[in-house]
C-alpha cells in the first residue's frame, strides 16, 4: 500500500484503464493487472475487477460507488457507460440500460432486489444515473421503506384570492403623477376578490435529496369592483386582470409515506396578458350627476416578480402517482418604475403528479 503518493485524476475515461502516479516530474502508470485500488482524496475510489465486454473478459478499474453486502461499480469507456453490481462478493452482474433480453435496467433492478419488497418501486423510479443508483442500492442494503426522490410532473387547479395595494403614487403615460397619497384609489376599501386558476407544474429533486427545484407555469383571471361613496361624490373602480405566473420555488419534502407534508419558498414571476382599469368619478352638486373619468388604462405593470412561501400535503396513490392540497401566499411587485402598485395572493390549490 503506498499513501501520500500524488495521483493524477485523467478522467473517467483515462480512470477506467491507468492509474496515474507521479513522481516528481515523472508519470508512472500501472494497469489494472498491478494495482488491486486506488483512490482521490475527494472520496473516489476504483477497484480493479474483471468483466466481460463484447462477450471476452477485460480487466479494468470500476468506480465504486457504494459498498456494503451489495456493492455498486460504474464503468466508463468509449462509447460505454455502465453499472455492475456485486452481491456478497458473487460474481459481478452487469445492469446496463437494456440488457440482450430486451430488459430496461429497471426491471433489471427489480429482479436482482426482489428479495427487499420496500425498495421494489424505488426500483421502478430510479433514473440511470450515479446518484440515483447509489441511493437506490444504499436503501436496498438497509431493506429501508422510503419514498424515493424523483422528477414528476402534473396539473394544478386552485382558487386565487387577490388584491391591489396601493402605491405611493400612480403616473400615467405621459410620466405625470396623476395623484398622491390619501386621494382616489386610497379611498377604497381593498379586498381579496376570488377566481381560479390552472396550470402546470414539473418538480425535480436536488442530488436525489429531499429537496426539490419547483417550477410551475399557472393562468389566472381577476375581476375587481369597488365603489366609494360620501355626500359630495361617489367614485367606482373597476379592473380587469388577466396573466401568466412562473413561480420558481425551493421545496423540502418530509420523506414519511402515503402522508408526506411539504414547505417551499421563492421566487413568483407574472405577466399581464389583460391590464384593464377603469376609474369614474360622479359629483352631487345641485342635485345633478355628473360622471367624470378620472383614469382609464392600466395602474399595474405589465411584469411582476415577487416572493412566494406555502406549505401543502402530498398523499400517495400508488408508486408514482399522488395528490396534494397546498395553500401559498404570494407578494407582487411591479417591475416597471412607473408602476409601483402591488399584489397581494393567497391561493389554496390542489391538483395530481404523475
Amino acid at each position: 500500500m503506498s499513501v501520500g503518493v500524488k495521483l493524477i485524476n485523467g478522467g473517467e475515461l483515462v480512470n477506467s484503464r491507468l492509474c496515474q502516479v507521479q513522481l516528481g516530474e515523472k508519470t508512472t502508470e500501472y494497469t489494472p493487472y498491478e494495482v488491486e485500488e486506488y483512490g482521490f482524496e475527494n472520496g473516489r475510489i476504483y477497484v480493479s475487477k474483471e468483466i466481460r465486454l463484447a462477450d471476452s473478459p477485460q480487466r479494468v478499474f470500476l468506480e465504486r460507488l457504494h459498498k456494503g453486502e451489495t456493492s455498486l461499480f460504474y464503468y466508463r469507456q468509449k462509447g460505454v457507460k455502465t453499472f455492475f453490481i456485486q452481491k456478497d462478493s458473487n460474481l459481478l452482474v452487469e445492469i446496463p440500460k437494456r440488457n440482450a433480453a430486451g430488459e430496461d435496467y429497471s426491471k433489471q433492478l427489480l429482479n436482482l432486489t426482489n428479495d427487499c419488497p420496500d425498495v421494489s418501486d424505488a426500483s421502478k423510479l430510479v433514473s440511470y444515473k450515479k446518484d440515483p443508483l447509489t441511493k437506490l442500492i444504499t436503501r436496498y442494503n438497509d431493506c429501508e421503506l422510503k419514498p424515493f426522490p424523483h422528477f414528476k410532473f402534473g396539473l394544478i387547479i386552485g382558487y386565487e384570492f387577490a388584491k391591489l395595494v396601493p402605491s405611493e403614487k400612480h403616473i400615467d403615460g405621459n410620466d405625470n403623477i396623476i395623484r398622491d397619497r390619501d386621494n382616489y384609489l386610497d379611498q377604497f376599501d381593498y379586498k381579496f376578490d376570488g377566481d381560479f386558476s390552472i396550470g402546470l407544474f414539473i418538480d425535480n429533486p436536488i442530488f436525489v435529496s429531499d429537496f426539490s427545484v419547483h417550477a410551475e407555469l399557472l393562468f389566472s383571471k381577476h375581476g375587481y369592483t369597488y365603489n366609494y361613496t360620501s355626500n359630495a361624490k361617489d367614485l367606482d373602480l373597476k379592473m380587469n386582470i388577466s396573466s401568466l405566473s412562473l413561480p420558481l420555488l425551493l421545496r423540502y419534502t418530509l420523506p414519511e409515506n402515503k402522508f408526506r407534508p411539504y414547505f417551499n419558498a421563492g421566487l413568483r414571476y407574472a405577466y399581464l396578458i389583460k391590464n384593464d382599469y377603469s376609474l369614474y368619478e360622479t359629483s352631487k352638486t345641485d342635485n345633478t350627476i355628473k360622471p367624470k373619468s378620472l383614469i382609464e388604462g392600466s395602474i399595474l405593470s405589465k411584469s411582476e416578480i415577487g416572493y412566494a412561501v406555502g406549505c401543502g400535503l402530498e398523499y400517495d396513490l400508488d408508486f408514482k402517482r399522488a395528490i396534494f392540497l397546498e395553500v401559498r401566499f404570494s407578494k407582487l411587485y411591479g417591475i416597471s418604475k412607473d408602476y409601483s402598485n402591488k399584489n397581494s395572493m393567497i391561493n389554496i390549490s390542489t391538483g395530481i403528479s404523475f
